[in-house]
């Protein structure tokens, strides 16, 4: 009798949910505005020094092991944060050059303009992106899951070790979409090339 009326509370469940995901939350369009407005800042620079093996080298030489075990779980949770703001800034850019990549479509590869090629060049990033985003978040989930952080000195993790996941370089791959993402903007004009540069 409860599964007689457990089962069209679950199907009510099931389809007011997939309701709000097809109408309310569902993704929409985004165009430059929206990556201009929503991007979160991201210092390219103190990435790269979080995941740089000379400075975790010199960290190790530094400090005493209790003194590093705190600094590599600051560590890990600021890589975690970079990497969200790597994910989400690719997700927006992705989503605004799905727009632009629609009006190019229907052309040949060989009738590609130089900011058609850009076009195609940035959705693979974003993807290659998104995707090292996922794979590194997990492998961080789990290291302060199992608090890493707290381990022997020379079975704590490195963070060095994230900067290349999945044959994606972040630093490279970020700084070349950030780059591509500029030139597209600059078909807008300048105004719009300066503000989505002073976004990103």
């Amino acid at each position: 009798m409860s599964l007689v009326l457990a089962l069209p509370v679950l199907l009510g469940a099931v389809f007011l949910v997939l309701t709000a995901l097809t109408t309310v939350y569902r993704r929409r369009p985004h165009d430059i505005d929206n990556v201009i407005l929503g991007a979160r800042k991201l210092d390219l620079a103190d990435l790269e020094t979080l995941l740089d093996a000379s400075s975790e080298w010199n960290l190790r030489r530094s400090l005493s092991q209790w003194a590093l075990q705190r600094a590599q779980e600051d560590r890990m949770r600021l890589a975690r944060e970079y990497l969200r703001r790597v994910a989400f800034n690719a997700e927006l850019i992705q989503l605004w050059i799905l727009q632009e990549h629609k009006r190019i479509e229907d052309k040949k590869r060989e009738e590609y303009t130089e900011i058609d090629r850009l076009i195609v060049e940035a959705l693979e990033l974003t993807t290659n992106l998104r995707l090292y985003s996922v794979v590194v978040s997990l492998r961080l989930c789990v290291w302060m899951i199992l608090k890493a952080y707290g381990w022997p000195v020379r079975f704590l993790p490195s963070m060095t070790d994230l900067r290349v996941r999945c044959g994606v370089n972040v630093l490279q791959e970020y700084r070349r979409l950030t780059e591509i993402a500029l030139l597209v903007s600059s078909t807008y004009g300048k105004t719009y090339r300066d503000r989505l540069f002073e976004a990103l």
